[in-house]
Order: structure tokens, then sequence, then C-alpha cells
């Protein structure tokens, strides 16, 4: 009789663990999707939240440039005077905004 017991107990604990080891991926994202949302909502009507794409971009400009276009204009120019090349900084900060570098 005891043992009778325990079944639903072991069925609901199985199933509980079967839940964690592998989620429903539907109800995973429609749930991030209303976070999202509700993010979205609560956040003021400003222009400064739009700061980390601005940087990012500006970020990705900078690095094109020392990668692809001081290089070739060097190669094309030889005797062209530029600045000293700042790749080092740009990576480093790309990098760290991108959660790579550290």
């Amino acid at each position: 009789m005891n043992l009778l017991k325990t079944i639903p107990f072991v069925g609901k604990l199985a199933e509980k663990i079967l839940d964690r080891a592998a989620p429903d991926k539907a109800a995973t994202r429609s749930e991030q999707a209303a976070l999202d949302r509700a993010e979205l909502e609560g956040a003021p009507p400003s222009r400064l939240r739009l700061w980390r794409s601005f940087l990012g971009w500006v970020l990705a400009l900078c690095f094109v440039w020392e990668v692809v276009l001081r290089p070739a204009l060097l190669t094309w120019w030889p005797g062209l005077r530029l600045p000293p090349s700042s790749l080092d900084a740009v990576e480093a900060l790309l990098l760290g905004m991108l959660g790579l570098g550290f």
C-alpha cells in the first residue's frame, strides 16, 4: 500500500525534472517576447537610449578605417602622411562593447 502512494509522487518529480532538463521552447519564446514588450513599453521616450547603437556604428567605422582603408591608402600612396594608428584602442573598445575582450 505504501508503494502505491509513492508512485504519483515519483511521477510528478520525474515530470518536474524533465521540464527543467528540456523546457518547452514555444513557452520560453513567448515569455521572452512578453518581457521584451514590457521592457520597451517602460522605456522613457529619449534619444539617449540609442547611445549603444551609435557607439557601435562609430566603433565599426573606426575599425574599417584602421583595418581596411588605412592600409590600402598607405599601400597605394606610401608617402602619404597619416596620424598614428589607434587600432589597439579601437579593438579594445569594440571588443569590450561586444563583451569579448574581458
